[in-house]
This record gives C-alpha cells, sequence and structure tokens, in this order.
C-alpha cells in the first residue's frame, strides 16, 4: 500500500523509529480501535445534538439554554485545539499527555453523572448551573484531545493509516447508533429523570473502562524533538498567513458561514418535541444521526480522496440546505429521520474536509498551523450561531430560525462553488498517494 508524504519524509529522517513502531502497529491498531468503539458507544449517550438538548429541555422551558449547549461545545472543541497542539510540541512521547487529558475528559463526564442525579433535591435552577459547569469541563477536554490524539495516530501508523480509520469510524457509527437505541428505549420507558440519568452512569463507565486500552499502548521516544517554543510565536503567524493566501482565506469565509448555518441543529428535535414527537425520540434521532455520519462521512472521506476535498465541502453545504428545508416541511417522525440523515452527513463533513482542505492548501512546513487556524477561527461562527439562535426563537420561531439557518447555508453553499480546489492551485494537479479518512466527532476520545 501506498504511503503518504509524511510516513515518506519520516522514514526518510527517523528510520529506525519508524522500523519500531511499525513493530507495534498491531498492537496500538487493535487497543486503538478497541478504545474508539468503547467510547463511541459511551459518547452517544451524552449527544449534545439530540440527548443534552431533551434533557435541558426538562428542566427548562429556555430556548437560549438549548443553545447554549452548542456554543459552550463549539468553545471547548474548538478554540483549545492550538493549545492542545502545544502540549506535544518539543516532547519526545505524546502519550503521558493523551492520557491525561483522557482522565480528565472521563472526570467531566462523571460530573455531568453526578450533577443529574441531584434532580428533584436541588432547585433546578442549580441543577443546571451545575451541569453547564461540568459540561464546559468536557467540552474542553474534547478540543485539548484532538491535536495530541492526531499526532500519536501520525506517528504510531506508518502503514495503513486512511484504513485504520475507516474501520474506527464505520465500526464507531454503528456501535453509537446501538446505544443511541438504547438510550431511546431507557428515556422512553423510565420517566424523567431516571432514564437519562441511567445513560449519563453507562456512558461514564464505558468511557472509564477505555482508559484503559489507551494506558496499554507501546510508544518509542521520538528522537527529532525541536526546540519548545512559547504559544505567542505560533498564533503571530495566523494574520500573515490570511494576507498572503487567498484560496484559503476564501476557504475560510465560506466555511464560516456553513458553521453559522448550523446554529439550528440543537433546535430541531426540541421544536419536534413540541410538535408531533415523543421525547424518546430524540434518542432514536440520535441513532440516525450517528449512523449517517458514519456512513456518509466513509463514503464522502473516499470521494474527497478520489475527486479532492472542494466536492465534500460543497456537497456539506447542500446537506445542511437540505436539513434545514426539512425542518420547516417536517410533520412527522419518518421526515425528521431524512432532515437528521442530512444533518448527520453534514457534520461529518465538518470533521472530513476542514482537516484535510487546510492541509492541502498548507506549504510543507506549515501543515500544523494551517490545522490549528482552521479551528480556531471557525469556532466563533460555530460558539455564535447557537446563541442566536437560542435569542431569536422566542421572537421569530423555531421555523424561522430554520429559515434564517437555510440561507445562511445557501449563501455559504454558493461561496463554496467559487472555491480553489488545492490541488489544482497554479494549473498543478496534486493527487495523493493514500486516501485519508478523519472519524467522526466524539469517537477520539
Amino acid at each position: 500500500m501506498a504511503v503518504g508524504a509524511d510516513v515518506a519524509r519520516l522514514a526518510a529522517v527517523a528510520p529506525d523509529y519508524v522500523r519500531t513502531m511499525d513493530g507495534y502497529q498491531r498492537r496500538n491498531l487493535a487497543l486503538l480501535i478497541l478504545d474508539g468503539a468503547t467510547f463511541a458507544f459511551a459518547i452517544s449517550l451524552l449527544s449534545e445534538t439530540t440527548i443534552l438538548p431533551a434533557f435541558v429541555g426538562g428542566l427548562s422551558d429556555s430556548a437560549i439554554l438549548v443553545g447554549l449547549l452548542g456554543a459552550i461545545y463549539a468553545v471547548g472543541h474548538y478554540l483549545p485545539q492550538l493549545i492542545g497542539a502545544h502540549l506535544v510540541q518539543g516532547r519526545p512521547r505524546r502519550k503521558p499527555a493523551m492520557l491525561a487529558i483522557v482522565i480528565a475528559e472521563r472526570v467531566g463526564i462523571l460530573a455531568i453523572a453526578i450533577v443529574a442525579q441531584t434532580i428533584g433535591t436541588i432547585p433546578d435552577g442549580v441543577v443546571l448551573a451545575l451541569f453547564f459547569v461540568a459540561f464546559c469541563g468536557y467540552a474542553v477536554t474534547t478540543g485539548l484531545i484532538g491535536p495530541v490524539y492526531g499526532d500519536f495516530i501520525a506517528k504510531a501508523f506508518t502503514k495503513g493509516r486512511g484504513w485504520y480509520y475507516a474501520v474506527s469510524q464505520l465500526l464507531g457509527g454503528a456501535l453509537g447508533f446501538t446505544a443511541a437505541l438504547v438510550a431511546e428505549r431507557l428515556i422512553r420507558e423510565l420517566p424523567f429523570p431516571l432514564g437519562n440519568q441511567l445513560c449519563f452512569w453507562i456512558c461514564f463507565g464505558l468511557s472509564f473502562l477505555s482508559i484503559v486500552f489507551i494506558s496499554f499502548l507501546r510508544e518509542e521516544p521520538y528522537p527529532l524533538t525541536e526546540p519548545r517554543h512559547p504559544l505567542r510565536e505560533t498564533l503571530v503567524q495566523i494574520p500573515g498567513i490570511l494576507r498572503r493566501d487567498r484560496p484559503y482565506r476564501r476557504f475560510l469565509l465560506a466555511r464560516a458561514l456553513l458553521a453559522l448555518a448550523t446554529m439550528a441543529m440543537g433546535f430541531v428535535v426540541v421544536d419536534g418535541i413540541e410538535g408531533p414527537l415523543r421525547p424518546s425520540d430524540a434518542a432514536l434521532l440520535a441513532a440516525v444521526f450517528i449512523l449517517s455520519q458514519a456512513i456518509l462521512g466513509f463514503v464522502l472521506s473516499l470521494l474527497g480522496a478520489a475527486r479532492g476535498w472542494k466536492t465534500v465541502v460543497v456537497t456539506g453545504g447542500v446537506l445542511l440546505v437540505a436539513g434545514m428545508t426539512g425542518a420547516i416541511l417536517a410533520e412527522g417522525l419518518p421526515v425528521y429521520v431524512l432532515v437528521f440523515v442530512a444533518l448527520g452527513g453534514a457534520n461529518a463533513v465538518t470533521i472530513i474536509a476542514d482537516p484535510n482542505m487546510s492541509m492541502e492548501y498548507a506549504p510543507t512546513r506549515s501543515t500544523s498551523v494551517y490545522l490549528g487556524t482552521t479551528s480556531t477561527l471557525l469556532a466563533p461562527f460555530f460558539i455564535a450561531g447557537p446563541l442566536l439562535a437560542g435569542w431569536l426563537a422566542p421572537i421569530i420561531g423555531y421555523t424561522g430560525v430554520f429559515v434564517l439557518a437555510g440561507v445562511v447555508a445557501a449563501a455559504g453553499l454558493i461561496l463554496t462553488l467559487t472555491l480553489t480546489e488545492p490541488r489544482r492551485i497554479d494549473g498543478i494537479e496534486h493527487s495523493p498517494t493514500e486516501p485519508t479518512v478523519v472519524g467522526q466527532p466524539g469517537a477520539t476520545p
């Protein structure tokens, strides 16, 4: 199997390191797949798109609080990524930082479960305040772990990395789908908040189990570490990149519009529960969302590798427009299922296209900076969208929010059609030697 350019460079400068890591590859592959699968099942019981909005809705009728869920998750997931990358710069090993963040993430999940257990013993307002504090801690760790985990994967798998991600994504999606069905039954058959509480405790138990798999990973100290630099030296590069690189700047603008258009995703299930859906249908739609994300993410990854990642970005815009249109017209569960098929695919595009477009736009020496810049600059739009939707919902209604999100998505879609495909910049066709497939959100612990 052909290897990527980064693997070829690694083998050229550190051949002994690559040979040693190759000897650990089967062990690490098995452990990371087990870890990802276990965590995917667990975290599906804590979905910020369906399960948690319904949980918050059971304690308060405030649309702003529902919108705050998406905003907090976006802040935690996107803004700390440059810090996460900085944590492993100049260090010969990735595993210690990865294990520390993974443990902290599980502590956040435990805090959510404990807070949910206090419902009925303390005022709902206090429960909500404590829940959001715990959720903030959990969300931040999901951002910190991304670059660290990805860096470990880059060093651990010098062969077949694309298929590792593909297997992890499909297996995680299948288990996440199963977990969401389990959640649907628990929430449907048990009175509120008992079903939610049980979901959170199962989530914690399984996610804690995955720490064992991480602890048994094998890693050789990387021999070519560079001196550690202050974080500010990375940050000062960003304005210059945006001034010089017009195609990358246009990509960020298009993605910013599509990120803002996700403002209404957390409100679709809330609107449905106020209409034709039952509360337990939130878990069913979570299952649809997860399965769609896994399957469409796998297909779109192969499409992007073969045809270029611009095609995937455009597809994401189409799926968002379709999802918001369906949310406006939905009158029963079958239509809501189709809506969440589209939204799951659109969410997969965020995870698949953003890093791959960034890597292909980036000069070789600036790959990590481009990746961090994309996450950091898109974060405000993922954050502001749900908050804006929560503020507007009492004024224009959920349908009005869906219309606004659809219009913004359409504007983003139009702009994506004008993007320059990175492989065709300067008239040169660049073809990757190996597909890059990126896992679904939440499948990386």
